[in-house]
């Protein structure tokens, strides 16, 4: 034992010879706790104190030890020394002393207390927390061991300051509360006053700001009853960052400035750069950074002034967060650093651990993430070094920010977790708050949206639960932000109203402009562009407050496209010049080239091609310039889509190869997909659909390898587009199923809202194969989503598709329902321009079908209104070309003409060459209608002109046809058959069946005209099989039905007569048959349905005459069967078993007035050898209803044009010389007769005698005819049954039967 205390002796002396005075007193102490019994070193310890820089303050105290004989006490020495080192700030060697003062020993609980309390300071000091509060908890056993409640109370003070310290806010606030308790006990002022301000300070470190307002406003009661002016200042102080934290600015504003007048007025510099560091935060939360760095660099030149590291440490912290929310981050970094190294120089570890932290938190906003992550170990590890779990779980949340912007979301969750646990445990709810956030960030990034979305909801509630504002506002804003990512704009709008109703209490105009433009983007998504543009408007207000010129830019950016949305087109070409005046006053790159290209897409909406060219060109030089190969790329694209939209296909393909070429350098492959899919639109354009599929084919590659589902879907609905265009219906209704079954994988709206247009595809595949119900269902499908997703765009689109398929059904008042609640959307998408006009524009054309007249007149100038106020030529052209149709149908022709006129004249302004085109063909049709046919050559030949520079294929089929119908009508045959054979030739190629049956009817009527019968009747042929079969398997409207069928029906009659031409009256016969009316036959099919089914299959079975023979011979009867054509009377005399016995013509001349389609080839195409009546069916007819005493408007129409008196003498002649009836026997039965009377197998009524009758014809009265050389009536001869055609002679013979004798019932 002796041995060890000799060495602690002399390492001692050694030391003190050293300067090193405290390590010395260890070492002698040290040796006492080996040896207590050693004089030499007790004598030695005392005099290496009295010789260190202890002396001034132990001497005395060891002259009272030596007056109470306690100088020789091993333990009383060596923990008075100890507690001196302390006082002295020599912790280490403090804690060795005093250590050692327990090893030695003692009775006296008091001086352990002592020693103990001692020893907590000196570990804490030290940074060692665990060992701190160990001691603090022995140091409380022991006052109340003793009974010592004023010892208890400052136990449980240090004790609630250590757990508060170390975020154990839980521990903290059951110590304070007891010290309070205890304080007030003692009535101890001070220590009641210390409770509470400790208290406060916990109760706003857990967000309870209601008790910790109230705490510190008791601090500042007691301060004043107690006069202590310092005090005061403190709590004021206090008072003051409690408003800053509740956002009650004005209140927070007015305490510090008090606290800043007591600490002026009592002349502590200290305390007056407190105050000043208050004022400084307080005006950091309102984002008035400019003076919150005025007051930090006050706080800063005091601290300096008064050599007060720690307060300069302070003022570098406060700096550095201004800077950092000025965007300064270099300035932050700076300021941040000199923060650190103070820190270090301290030796202040809680204190390094937060400048780390801050510093972690500027380099991660640079993007230096790997050294953010360094800096935020460093600072977990001081916080885990220290046991301060809040530290700890600040720590693990920055590192779950930095992983979370490296795009380790895994990693970031992780340390996301570890956060909310410690958040969890120390009941840090502000924490939990803002934890439950940047999970559900990170959640999100994963793709996991269900439990993002829960932890974005626990964010807000606990903010909600909390009173903070702040958080609450942050909560909401993520809320918007998340949703609206999802595409769920209509969920999203009503957390940003929430914010906005926040936001005059947050003071924070920069991300209240933001959340006005998120809500306007919002608003914008969803179609509703009128709320879009207050949105961006209080954004930009907000802007020009801050004085922030790039979000003014952004602002007037968003603006003009929402304007542009509404056709407000004016209005959006002003903001899109206004972003490109701040771009350039900012010498911003990006978003000039930005600007240039929005005025480019209003130039597009316009219809101004060239000068969007000009635009995307200035675009272009702009991206080359600065070598900006993105932008250039950008630029192409847009140059390509508006080449492409002026027909210049060359230029298109170039501009988006090149676009495709750089997409591949950049390796962009989401743009090089973009650019894949413009070459697909314009080989689409081209009609070079296999080049297309290839384009979209490799896109589909490209969107597998990104792993984009939902571009891979809509690379499938492209296909099916394509497929469309094709005319292969079958295949692109494949491909819109499978790009259906993709999306039904993705969760989302915007997921749904592809799935809606997918069903709006798909509704197209099926209206272009003609199954309208089936289009219907699919539009309601499109309509539903639309509906529920609030988009009105695309509800104006379902409505459309609707409309268009009841009327091709010939549902036209449904139609009209779908199309005025199209009108009706527009309106709600509000804008003087887009669907709003369009809608008038379908309104009024389908009024005009419906023969509203009125009503398509007033739909159409309010379109040409609309178009003049949104100053959009485009569509006026449009507009003005539709009120020349309506004119057109109601006869004025005149007032047409000048509207077409108008409707070129504006497209010749605006170079609108597809205007142009159809403009030459309206007003070409005008005069055609006008029988102006050299005018209509001149602008059906303008017409064609125009469709072949533009390659407007269908305007080509058109002009062709019109062309043709013109050279007719002045009888050019041979350049109408060349007009025609290439309208036909186009017509073929493109699928278009109506186009290809009515150039074929005007082709064989003009070769017929040309004399090359063989030729004409082919044509016609094909024509009547293609109208038959676009009646059968299509289901055309009302409208159009009528007019197919009038155009069927003059095929079949001109048909008839090229066949009589060329002497083969047998086939003739057989195309009288098929072109009977066939609305009867409709009409009779729908009587029939779901009874006789194989009656009503064989109605359209293709007839020949073997066919009919066959019918004549099951019935057993003669078979008279009459044909019109073109004013020619042929009938066909049918005998059972013998077939056709006689054919006859007869010319009458144009029936009612009217002029023939086919007059041209008059009876000079017939040949020779045919009877000329010298009167009409009509006269004839009238004449017999007249002889009957039956009123006929046949005679009133000739009485009120012609006088009696001035009757025509052969008229009355003839009605002297011949009857009426006997007059319609000769011309009808008559011709008949030898045929007639060698064919009876027996007479009287047993013998019947079917009559096929058409038209006029059934007006007469058959029963009572009878010839000059019989007395009988031909009832009297026959059994007459009358039909309208042979095929339907089943169904008529059992009526026949049970009315015998079918006489006429005039």
């Amino acid at each position: 034992m002796h041995h060890f205390h000799i060495a602690y002796f002399r390492q001692g002396v050694a030391l003190q010879y050293l300067g090193r005075h405290a390590d010395a007193l260890a070492a002698f102490a040290s040796g006492l706790a080996q040896d207590p019994k050693s004089l030499q070193l007790l004598v030695g310890m005392v005099e290496a104190a009295m010789k260190s820089p202890l002396r001034d303050s132990i001497e005395p105290t060891y002259q009272k030890l030596q007056k109470m004989k306690l100088d020789k006490s091993p333990f009383v020495v060596v923990s008075v020394i100890g507690q001196e080192l302390v006082s002295h700030g020599s912790y280490g060697a403090s804690v060795v002393v005093l250590e050692s003062g327990l090893k030695i020993g003692t009775c006296s609980l008091k001086l352990r207390g002592s020693v103990f309390s001692a020893l907590s300071s000196a570990y804490w000091s030290l940074g060692n927390s665990e060992k701190s509060v160990a001691y603090m908890q022995q140091d409380l056993e022991v006052a109340k061991t003793l009974g010592d409640q004023c010892g208890e109370c400052r136990v449980h003070g240090n004790l609630g300051s250590a757990f508060y310290s170390k975020g154990n806010y839980r521990e903290a606030l059951t110590n304070h509360r007891n010290q309070l308790v205890l304080a007030m006990r003692l009535k101890d002022r001070e220590a009641a006053s210390g409770a509470l301000s400790s208290l406060g300070h916990v109760y706003t470190s857990i967000g309870d700001y209601p008790n910790a307002l109230a705490s510190h406003k008791q601090c500042v009661l007691l301060a004043r009853q107690s006069q202590c002016r310092l005090s005061e200042a403190r709590q004021l102080g206090n008072v003051g960052a409690v408003y800053t934290a509740l956002g009650d600015f004005a209140n927070a504003l007015k305490c510090h400035e008090q606290h800043l007048e007591v600490a002026k007025t009592l002349g502590n510099r200290r305390e007056e750069a407190r105050a000043y560091s208050n004022l400084g935060s307080a005006y950091h939360s309102q984002r008035d950074f400019d003076k919150a760095v005025s007051y930090h660099t006050r706080v800063l030149e005091l601290a300096q002034e008064l050599e007060e590291r720690a307060f300069e440490m302070r003022a570098y912290a406060g700096l550095g967060h201004a800077a950092r929310c000025m965007q300064d981050l270099a300035r932050a970094g700076g300021y941040h650093q000199n923060q650190l190294d103070i820190a270090q120089e301290l030796e202040d570890r809680p204190a390094q651990g937060r400048a780390s932290s801050n510093l972690g938190i500027i380099q991660q906003m640079r993007g230096e993430y790997d050294t953010a992550l360094e800096l935020h170990k460093t600072h977990l590890a001081l916080a885990q070094e220290l046991g301060d779990y809040a530290a700890q779980g600040r720590a693990y949340g920055n590192m779950g920010n930095a992983y979370n912007a490296l795009g380790h979301h895994d990693q970031a969750v992780r340390y996301h977790r570890q956060e909310l646990q410690i958040s969890l445990e120390v009941n840090d709810r502000p924490s939990q708050a803002s934890t439950h956030g940047n999970l559900a960030v990170a959640y999100q990034a994963l793709g996991a949206h269900d439990q993002a979305l829960q932890h974005y909801l626990h964010h807000l509630s606990i903010a909600r639960d909390l009173g903070d504002t702040q958080s609450e506002a942050r909560a909401l804003a993520n809320l918007g932000n998340f949703h609206s990512g999802r595409g769920e704009y209509a969920q999203a709008l009503p957390y940003y109203q929430q914010y906005l109703a926040l936001s005059p209490g947050l003071q924070d105009l920069e991300t209240a402009g933001k959340i006005f433009h998120n809500q306007g983007y919002a608003y914008y998504c969803l179609g509703q562009y009128r709320d879009a543009i207050r949105c961006y408007e209080q954004d930009l207000g907000l802007a020009k407050d801050l004085q922030d010129k790039l979000a003014q830019a952004k602002a007037y950016c968003n603006l003009g496209l929402a304007h542009k949305a509404l056709g407000e087109y004016s209005k959006a070409e002003e903001c899109q010049r206004y972003l490109l005046s701040l771009a350039q006053a900012l010498d911003n790159t990006q978003a000039a080239f930005r600007a240039l290209g929005n005025l480019g897409d209003v130039c597009v909406c316009r219809g101004d091609l060239p000068a969007a060219t000009r635009f995307y060109q200035q675009q272009l030089k702009l991206a080359q310039k600065h070598k900006n190969q993105k932008m250039e790329a950008d630029a192409y694209s847009a140059l390509g889509s508006s080449h492409r939209l002026q027909r210049q296909m060359e230029s298109a393909l170039s501009f988006h190869s090149q676009e495709l070429t750089l997409r591949r350098d950049l390796c962009d492959q989401q743009g090089e997909c973009q650019a894949l899919g413009h070459l697909a639109a314009v080989h689409m354009t081209l009609g070079d659909y296999a080049t297309t599929l290839q384009c979209y084919e490799a896109q589909l590659v490209l969107a597998q390898g990104l792993r984009d589902a939902r571009l891979e879907a809509r690379v499938h609905g492209n296909m099916g587009i394509t497929k469309l265009n094709m005319g292969l219906f079958e295949e692109a209704i494949g491909y819109f199923e499978q790009q259906l079954a993709m999306l039904q994988q993705l969760s989302g709206a915007e997921g749904v809202l592809d799935r809606g247009r997918a069903f709006g595809s798909l509704a197209d595949c099926y209206d272009a194969l003609g199954d309208f119900e089936e289009a219907i269902q699919y539009y309601e499908k499109y309509l539903s989503v639309a509906q529920s997703l609030v988009h009105i765009q695309d509800q104006e689109k379902a409505y459309r598709g609707l409309g268009n398929a009841h009327r091709s059904m010939g549902n036209l008042q449904q139609a009209l329902v779908c199309f005025e609640k199209r009108l009706v959307v527009a309106h709600e998408l509000g804008g003087d321009g887009g669907g709003k006009a369009h809608a008038y524009g379908e309104l009024g054309t389908l009024h005009s079908q419906l023969g509203n007249y009125e009503q398509a007149l007033s739909c159409l100038e309010h379109q040409l209104n609309i178009a003049h106020t949104a100053g959009d030529q485009s569509l006026a052209g449009e507009a003005s070309g539709s009120l020349g149709g309506v004119y057109q149908l109601m006869g004025d022709n005149e007032t047409a003409l000048q509207w077409h006129q108008r409707a070129l004249d504006i497209a010749e302004q605006i170079g609108c060459g597809r205007g142009q085109g159809r403009a030459y063909g309206d007003l070409g049709l005008t005069y055609e209608a006008l029988g102006n046919f050299e005018r209509a050559v001149f602008y059906q030949e303008q017409h064609l002109s125009v469709a072949a520079q533009t390659n407007d294929l269908p305007a080509k089929t058109l002009a062709y046809g019109s062309l043709g119908r013109t050279h007719h009508a002045l009888q050019n045959f041979a350049q109408a058959v060349m007009y025609l054979q290439e309208g036909l030739r186009l017509a073929e190629q493109l699928g278009r069946r109506e186009d290809e049956a009515k150039v074929r009817h005007h082709l064989g009527l003009s070769l017929w005209a040309s004399g090359n019968l063989e030729d004409a009747q082919h044509q016609l042929y094909r024509a009547s099989l293609l109208f038959e079969t676009i009646r059968h398997e299509t289901q055309p409207s009302a409208e159009n039905k009528i007019r197919l069928l009038d155009l069927q029906t003059s095929t079949y009659q001109a048909l008839q007569r090229v066949l009589v031409s060329l002497g083969r009256h047998d086939e003739a016969l057989a195309i009288a048959e098929r072109g009977r009316p066939r609305a009867f036959v409709d009409l009779l099919m729908e009587h029939q349905k779901g009874g006789e089914q194989a009656v009503t299959s064989d109605l359209y079975t293709p007839v020949s005459v073997e066919h009919m023979l066959e019918v004549v011979s099951r019935q057993r009867a003669e078979v008279l069967y009459y044909s019109l054509a073109g004013g020619f009377l042929y009938s066909w005399l049918l005998s059972p078993g013998k077939g056709i016995i006689k054919f006859h013509q007869v010319y009458l001349g144009e029936s009612g007035g009217e002029r023939s389609e086919f007059h041209e080839g008059g009876a000079s195409t017939v040949g020779g050898g045919v009877n000329g009546s010298g009167q009409s069916l009509e006269q004839y007819i009238s004449n017999a209803r007249e002889a009957l005493g039956v009123d006929s408007h046949y005679s009133r129409s000739t009485q009120s044009s012609v006088p009696s008196t001035t009757a025509s003498p052969v008229r009355e002649r003839r009605a002297v010389n011949r009857s009426p009836l006997r007059a319609l026997y000769d011309l009808l039965i008559g011709p008949m007769e030898m045929g007639l009377m060698s064919s009876a197998s027996s007479v009287g009524r047993h013998r019947e005698l079917v009559l096929v009758l058409e038209g006029e014809l059934f007006l007469i009265p058959f029963a009572l005819l009878k010839g000059s050389s019989s007395n009988e009536y031909l009832y009297e001869r026959f059994s007459l049954i009358s039909v309208p055609a042979l095929s339907g002679l089943g169904a008529s013979v059992k009526v026949g039967r049970r009315q015998p004798c079918s006489i006429c019932r005039l």
